[in-house]
């Protein structure tokens, strides 16, 4: 058995905010972040993306910083790419990392085929669970975790 901390869960909650890196575009604009996993929440806010919705943007991860309170210390691992479907009401991503950190244990995770749903005609999107997969870290890191929710607003 496999004690669990929760730099696992936040590690995974952190993946659910990365994409994948593109080149920036004419418009760039923000996002805010708010993520769930293992009891904890995490937010970020005004994150500097490529481009603004529903034009397929780059979230920049250096510029994703996530308040997790605590010890926990969360990471975005790439920059993730999100494209928009405004007809069916969706944004998505192939591939978000993320790493976290607690009580000297780092563990990095990969949620693949990320997609939320957009609230109405707002520009915010929730979805979840989403199972998340262990690509490096300790052995005391679960091999597998979840996000129980994200919720992203563009703006």
């Amino acid at each position: 058995m496999r004690p669990r901390t929760p730099a696992i869960g936040l590690a995974v909650t952190a993946a659910v905010i990365s994409l994948t890196a593109a080149p920036a575009h004419a418009a760039p604009g923000l996002v805010d972040g708010n993520l769930s996993a293992f009891g904890y929440t995490c937010t970020f806010a005004n994150a500097t993306t490529s481009d603004t919705p529903p034009n397929t943007l780059t979230v920049d991860r250096a510029t994703v910083v996530p308040h997790c309170g605590g010890d926990i210390s969360v990471t975005l691992a790439n920059s993730p790419t999100i494209t928009f479907d405004d007809t069916a009401g969706t944004a998505s991503a192939a591939r978000i990392e993320v790493s976290a950190g607690a009580l000297g244990i780092t563990c990095r995770y990969r949620v693949s085929d990320v997609s939320v749903t957009r609230d109405g005609t707002t520009r915010t999107y929730t979805g979840g669970p989403f199972a998340a997969t262990k690509v490096s870290g300790s052995f005391l890191c679960p091999a597998a975790t979840q996000v129980d929710t994200a919720t992203f607003t563009f703006h």
